[in-house]
C-alpha cells in the first residue's frame, strides 16, 4: 500500500494530539480538558437529551459520559433532571454558567480551525473534508468489528 496513504492514520494521530494540547491548554481557565467541552457544546444544541444519546453523539460508551456528566456537574456547567418517560434515564441541562462559557469555547475552537486550516484554499478545504467524510463513512462501516487485516499492512 502506498506509504502516503498509510501515514493518514499517522497524520491524523498528531493533528488529534495537538489539538487535545491546544484546547487543553485554553479551558484550562474553565477546569475543562478536551474531553469534557464537546458534552456542553451538544447541551447548547440539544438540551435536555439523554446520557446515552449524549454518548452516541459524542461517541464514547456510556460509562465515560457518566464520569463526564459527573464532573460537569461537579464544575457547575450541567445538571440533571428525571425524565418522566423514562425514569431510568435523566435529562442533561446547561445551567447559566454552562451557557455562559460555551460561545468561548466556540471561539477557543474557530481560532484553532484558523490555525490549522492557514495557507489552504477554498477548494482544498472542500476536498480535504469529503476525503474525510468519505473515511469516517468507511471506518463507521467497521465500528466495533475485530476484523484483523494485517496482510495489506
Amino acid at each position: 500500500m502506498n506509504d502516503e496513504i498509510t501515514s493518514l492514520i499517522k497524520f491524523n494521530a498528531k493533528i488529534y494530539r495537538i489539538t487535545q494540547c491546544y484546547m487543553d491548554k485554553r479551558l484550562e481557565k474553565f477546569k475543562l480538558s478536551t474531553g469534557l467541552y464537546p458534552y456542553l457544546i451538544i447541551l447548547s444544541r440539544k438540551p435536555a437529551i439523554s446520557q446515552n444519546e449524549i454518548s452516541k453523539e459524542i461517541n464514547v460508551d456510556k460509562a465515560m459520559s457518566a464520569r463526564a456528566i459527573k464532573k460537569l456537574i461537579e464544575l457547575g456547567y450541567i445538571y440533571k433532571r428525571e425524565n418522566k418517560e423514562d425514569i431510568r434515564a435523566y435529562k442533561l441541562f446547561l445551567t447559566d454558567k454552562g451557557k455562559s462559557i460555551v460561545p468561548e469555547i466556540l471561539v477557543i475552537i474557530n481560532n484553532w480551525i484558523s490555525i490549522i486550516v492557514d495557507g489552504c484554499s477554498e477548494e482544498e478545504k472542500k476536498i480535504g473534508i469529503e476525503f474525510l467524510n468519505k473515511v469516517l463513512v468507511n471506518a463507521r462501516k467497521y465500528k466495533g468489528r475485530c476484523v484483523e487485516r494485517t496482510e495489506e499492512f
